[in-house]
């Protein structure tokens, strides 16, 4: 692979195998070590005399050719098991996506532009989607910060299949999207834009929703929650099942402050209207019925806060956000070991995740089997330089350390990630919001 990207031409001292056990040693704590520690690493680990110079020159657009060329790899590594159990098997897969953006040093602008502003000129935004049942990552793409996340929506459709169903959140509400879902037999829950046009059909006409009338009806019915047929777009329009929940009084006063800052901030004034849109928590769907019925709609949605857990692992445990100065080529090569080695663990644990939910009705916490895997990364880097017998004495070590002690915990006052799955929904009065 080395030979293919480039990244090996002719014979080194430090080849391919080698300069990525310098980079694995690079990754393994928080702090990026200096060109000087590699050199040392390199003397003490491998017997190579190399200077700091040799080593720099090493990051380059081949060697990050090299790096992509085996993150794709890992990404085309099927995973054959995966949870089939309460509403997740009415559908092939259920795939979440989000974004999650970082700063970086001005200087690298050019290459990564920032939001600006009160921001950096220079950012970073990681998309990541993944299927929920097997955790197969269907895509995981590197962008500027300023690039909006509904752009992605639109230009990245060719991951969506039949009988997916796809969960996203306002950033990458798309009219476009959702037609091109719908028209490849997939399905969608989204939140509703608070701007969208929304119609529902009267007397055989089409008519704008009145959500101040909405408010009205259910407070004087004391209704918490109701679902409608309803049409969205402009010129053209699609039919959605909406889900419409009323948020506590204490909730919506807490929103609407929050609202009324930022539009003051921007010059602009909240209208009345979307006061009354304010006052709801709003999803359209395109599932039948018969596979999902209205009153498990909102809490599926809630699945999605899932992919901002694992942004949580990204940051917190392996310091995908971390930077500090030193070259572009440099960063942005470290910066795909560590999303490479992520991928390696991310496949291991979903595999076993699967398996043992499968066996014991019970879900690992990713957050518990990443910490572990990151405090025994020198565990991976020495089985990678054994060949295919350390690999697997450490896929054997993780499948046997991760089943015990690293369960998911149930959290006081929340519906988890088991729960949401098969919830069998109670007609009552008790509320959860988003």
């Amino acid at each position: 692979m080395a030979r293919k990207t480039g990244f090996c031409k002719r014979k080194s001292k430090v080849d391919p195998s080698v300069f990525f056990d310098l980079l694995m040693y690079d990754i393994s704590s928080g702090k990026p070590k200096s060109l000087n520690q590699l050199a040392i690493e390199a003397q003490s680990e491998h017997y190579i005399d190399v200077s700091k110079q040799g080593i720099d020159k090493k990051f380059s657009d081949a060697t990050l050719a090299f790096l992509k060329e085996l993150i794709e790899r890992q990404l085309s590594v099927e995973l054959n098991q995966q949870i089939e159990a309460g509403w997740f098997s009415s559908f092939n897969r259920v795939i979440i996506k989000d974004g999650t953006r970082f700063d970086l040093p001005e200087e690298y602008k050019d290459y990564l532009p920032g939001s600006g502003g009160s921001a950096s000129k220079a950012g970073a935004c990681l998309q990541f989607e993944y299927d929920l049942k097997s955790g197969h990552i269907v895509d995981l793409n590197l962008t500027p910060s300023n690039r909006p996340d509904v752009t992605d929506a639109v230009e990245v459709l060719d991951t969506v299949a039949e009988n997916d169903l796809v969960i996203r959140d306002l950033g990458y509400y798309a009219f476009h999207s959702f037609l091109n879902i719908s028209r490849k037999g997939a399905f969608y829950i989204s939140r509703l834009r608070p701007k969208a046009n929304v119609y529902e059909m009267q007397r055989g006409i089409l008519e704008r929703l009145d959500f101040k009338a909405l408010y009205a009806k259910m407070k004087k019915n004391k209704l918490v929650r109701m679902h409608k047929w309803v049409f969205i777009g402009g010129t053209a329009k699609i039919p959605v099942r909406l889900a419409i929940e009323l948020i506590p009084e204490n909730v919506y006063e807490q929103r609407i402050r929050k609202t009324v800052r930022m539009q003051q901030k921007k010059g602009y004034q909240t209208s009345e209207e979307y006061k009354f849109i304010s006052r709801f928590n709003l999803f359209i769907t395109n599932v039948p019925q018969e596979l999902l019925p209205n009153e498990v709609i909102s809490s599926l949605y809630r699945i999605r806060w899932q992919v901002e857990l694992v942004f949580k692992i990204w940051k917190s445990v392996i310091g995908i956000h971390h930077t500090c100065r030193m070259k572009y080529k440099r960063w942005i090569c470290l910066l795909h070991v560590k999303l490479l080695i992520m991928i390696i663990n991310w496949n291991i644990i979903m595999t076993q995740r699967n398996i043992a939910y499968k066996s014991k009705g019970k879900l690992l916490s990713l957050n518990k089997c990443f910490k572990t895997l990151s405090d025994n990364s020198r565990r991976l880097r020495d089985a990678i330089k054994i060949g295919m017998k350390g690999i697997l004495k450490y896929i054997s070590w993780v499948c046997k350390i991760i089943n015990k002690k690293h369960w998911l915990e149930k959290k006081k006052n929340s519906k988890g990630l088991e729960e949401i799955i098969n919830i069998i929904f109670c007609q009552s009065n008790e509320y959860a919001y988003i």
